[in-house]
């Protein structure tokens, strides 16, 4: 792999996933190999993060995405997660902290935390219901650059 060298944490697929256990190892390896870099990633791919989850180095930052075939190895392994959430008082009913700019996927702490729903929604759904209220309320809720 061929990176930039910066100081900046690196995030791994914007969109996409890991998609097979080699390349999730290729990963692991090429953080453990750049250790002064912080690389971070969102994955549903949870049965590859487990299968090495005493080899995963300290800069390297996994976030489990509720919603996948998966699921269940959140709990099991108690693996940090993000949780969608449809408003800031869901968050808060949760306990979560909301994070609007990726600097909790960043923490390698351990910690869960929510993302307020973004995104393109389905027409009348209630995730669009909620989009909605998000946007006549003010509250920042998008994740673009």
């Amino acid at each position: 792999m061929s990176i930039r060298p910066s100081y900046a944490p690196f995030r791994i697929h914007v969109s996409g996933d890991f998609y097979n256990q080699i390349y999730f190892d290729a990963w692991v390896e090429y953080a453990r190999q750049n250790p002064n870099r912080i690389f971070y990633a969102y994955t549903k791919s949870l049965n590859y993060w487990v299968q090495r989850l005493g080899d995963i180095p300290p800069n390297l930052s996994l976030t489990a995405s509720r919603g996948g075939r998966f699921d269940a190895l959140i709990d099991m392994y108690g693996l940090k997660e993000a949780r969608v959430v449809f408003s800031e008082a869901e968050a808060s009913e949760l306990g979560l902290a909301i994070d609007h700019d990726d600097s909790h996927a960043v923490d390698n702490n351990g910690q869960s935390f929510a993302l307020l729903l973004h995104g393109t929604q389905p027409a009348g759904s209630e995730a669009s219901k909620a989009l909605q209220a998000l946007k006549a309320s003010g509250t920042k809720f998008s994740y673009s650059r």
